[in-house]
């Protein structure tokens, strides 16, 4: 799908010469005193410097998850997030664990002896510094030989970095692309591992309304959960041990009992993942035309299947609970995203924003910036469509684990300076949790059948574009009988992969033992290695050649904006970002205007008593009784729920807290609505995103389940 650069060389971003939206942006801290007044006519009231810093509150008490973000709420390490960032390593885990339904009764600790361990990996990552090291990770690359060299250099650069960056084990440090690699930043985290479970409502209420109301509104789901950070007495991070003491966090949110109320101002701060706003048209035009129906079509099916595969069994149904709500979700994000490009006319108007820019473009003398543009469209339909055409490839587990530890032993016979990224030493440990985990996320039966089903699709893919040897082995060009029977084989055989401690024991085995090994998984990803690294070199030295060419891009793409007396900011990309706007209702469809505030109320009108609208019978009787407590909102004359804002988030902002200007935990933010969920690629107006609302948590606590043993540790305020 090659066109011109004259006619298709178009940039994916915010309204180029429009007015920026003041609530639109993921913005670094380090950039609100750029747009202070922006965030003023918001009707913020603070003082803007005080959100800017990593050390000050509010800041200092935001955390990551890995995944999702989360924050402080007392000086005794107790966290808030949500409630569907704590299913998988905190409520699955600890279902199999006590061998009880945690999602069905929810969990309330009452001491701090009786809060539960997470699964292996699970951690809290609070920031600590930002480092700009562009020029020491481009350092050498203008003498590269070629792209594969270029990307050799920049990654023994990072390597050096962060080796120089951990010091001392407490840290992990990460280098973070900004402006698709005009920018680097070191990021430097300070890590605890030992998270603990402290409180999740039961399902009826962390999950209201479950897939049928995902991405949707009026809701009224109690999407929150507590965490609480352990650590050594002598203040030490280290794995689960009985004798550690909660982390005395050297700053937590106030949690707010007034709230907030309509049109008032907010702040959300926390750790988004990806955004797509600094793609060119091209790859715009490749999602809406042909990524996003095929990646839905291939989330639909594979959701299908795993329910199919487990709905007859609670523990297999348990294990794949996680992997089927991640689909479900993805669906239906993606469905919408369909929905609002033609709603929106994506399309259309970025053709007219374009043509703006390239006006800039003609001001001065840019062959540099025009041939970085061409090369630019080449490479982005290439990737494209490799993977388009890779999407059903693999899908087995055994395979994958098999593979990371054959990569792992290839990878120790090299100086740990040199080994890949991910398999160094200082990886050891997530390794090692990555064995465990498929103690409580995987079954071989229904792996086979996993993919069983993705091999057959993959087998329609032309022949010229599937890995070869990789296809030879799965017998892919001969009737499906015949693979089958392969895997049959595969799986049949009495694998070391499905022991826990024999794949803990195969990360310290050497390669020449491996080699040995007769394990056919093992002798699989044996047999496809060399295939597997010569994609892997092609497809480096490819990601080289395209930072090396967006980066120049983007270069230009700033100057316009600074012409314009605009800043920009990056894609998200998993480091602390704040967005801000206020707090407000919207009208999508004609005549239907949506209430920036649900109730109580609407909990109890919505029951049917059958699973997803199966309120607690005692919570119902606490509605119809109005018992409130002290978290009525005298606006609506009941306890708020959820709320809705025109705040700026995407994946990973889940968890985030909400801020009022003081800087005061007012709830969380959990979704958005579907109608705008194409705001990943373009924020509208009209983009609302959904909290949980502080008195919601407060009132399920307090009123609900009676507790005071957290309610009296957070700090309240009015």
């Amino acid at each position: 799908m090659r066109k011109s650069a004259e006619v298709i060389i178009i940039v994916f971003l915010i309204s180029y010469c429009g007015a920026l939206f003041a609530d639109e942006g993921m913005w670094e801290p380090s950039q609100l005193p750029n747009i202070s007044e922006d965030i003023k006519a918001s009707g913020f009231k603070g003082d803007i410097k005080r959100f800017s810093s990593l050390f000050e509150h509010p800041l200092n008490a935001i955390v990551s998850l890995g995944g999702c973000s989360a924050a402080f709420i007392s000086d005794q390490g107790l966290i808030a997030t949500n409630y569907h960032c704590v299913e998988g390593s905190y409520l699955q885990f600890n279902s199999e664990r006590m061998e009880k339904d945690l999602f069905k009764s929810g969990f309330l600790a009452k001491s701090l002896e009786e809060e539960a361990p997470s699964a292996p990996g699970a951690k809290v990552f609070i920031t600590q510094q930002i480092t700009d090291v562009t020029s020491s990770i481009l350092k050498g690359t203008l003498k590269s030989k070629d792209d594969n060299d270029r990307y050799k250099i920049i990654q023994s650069n990072k390597k050096n970095i962060i080796e120089s960056c951990e010091d001392n084990p407490q840290y992990e440090c990460d280098i973070k692309s900004f402006y698709s690699g005009e920018v680097y930043q070191l990021i430097k985290k300070l890590v605890i591992k030992d998270v603990r479970l402290v409180y999740a409502p039961p399902q009826s209420i962390g999950e209201f309304g479950g897939e049928i109301e995902n991405w949707m509104y009026p809701r009224h789901t109690g999407d929150f959960a507590l965490l609480r950070a352990y650590v050594t007495t002598d203040n030490k991070s280290e794995e689960f041990n009985q004798d550690h003491v909660p982390y005395e966090s050297s700053n937590h949110l106030k949690v707010s009992k007034n709230g907030i109320k309509e049109n008032d101002f907010i702040m959300v701060a926390g750790y988004p993942g990806t955004t797509n706003r600094l793609l060119t048209f091209p790859e715009i035009q490749f999602d809406v035309d042909l990524g996003f129906p095929s990646f839905v079509e291939f989330l639909k099916s594979n959701s299908d299947l795993m329910k199919a595969l487990t709905k007859d069994d609670e523990d297999k149904a348990l294990k794949y609970r996680g992997s089927i709500s991640g689909f479900d979700n993805y669906y239906k994000k993606i469905s919408g995203q369909i929905d609002g490009a033609i709603n929106f006319n994506l399309l259309e108007q970025e053709k007219v924003n374009w043509n703006k820019f390239l006006e800039f473009l003609k001001t001065g003398n840019r062959k540099i910036e025009e041939n970085a543009l061409q090369i630019l469209l080449d490479l982005t339909n290439e990737i494209k469509q490799e993977s388009l055409d890779s999407m059903y490839y693999g899908g087995s587990t055994l395979i994958n684990t098999a593979a990371i530890l054959y990569r792992h032993a290839y990878e120790k016979t090299k100086p740990n300076s040199q080994r890949e990224i991910g398999y160094q030493e200082r990886d050891y440990e997530r390794l090692v949790n990555r064995m465990r985990s498929l103690d409580y996320r995987f079954d071989a039966s229904v792996d086979k059948e996993i993919f069983l089903f993705r091999l057959n699709r993959y087998k329609e893919v032309e022949n010229i574009n599937r890995r070869q040897v990789y296809s030879s082995l799965m017998k892919l060009d001969e009737e499906m009988v015949q693979t089958e029977s392969v895997v049959n084989q595969m799986y049949d055989f009495p694998s070391e992969l499905l022991d826990t401690e024999k794949r803990i024991a195969l990360l310290n085995t050497t390669l020449d033992q491996l080699d040995q090994s007769t394990d056919p998984f093992i002798i699989f990803v044996r047999s496809v290695f060399e295939e597997n690294m010569e994609l892997e070199n092609i497809q480096k030295a490819r990601a080289s050649r395209l930072q090396e060419h967006k980066a120049i891009f983007i270069k230009a793409l700033r100057q316009f904006y600074k012409s314009i007396n605009k800043d920009i900011y990056s894609d998200a990309n998993g480091t602390l970002r704040v967005t801000f706007g206020n707090v407000m209702g919207v009208e999508l469809k004609d005549g239907v205007y949506y209430r920036p505030f649900t109730t109580l109320e609407g909990i109890a009108q919505k029951n049917t008593g059958l699973y997803p609208f199966n309120a607690d019978q005692r919570q119902i009787e606490l509605i119809s009784e109005k018992k409130y407590g002290d978290f009525r909102l005298q606006d609506i004359d009941s306890v708020p729920v959820n709320y809705i804002s025109n705040l700026d988030i995407t994946n990973g902002n889940s968890g985030s807290s909400t801020l009022n200007d003081e800087g005061d935990f007012v709830g969380l933010a959990f979704d958005g609505m579907l109608e705008t969920i194409i705001s990943d690629y373009k924020y509208i107006p009209q983009t609302r995103t959904i909290h949980v609302d502080s008195r919601y948590l407060l009132w399920t606590l307090a009123v609900y389940e009676n507790d005071t043993r957290l309610i009296n540790e957070m700090t309240i305020v009015e």
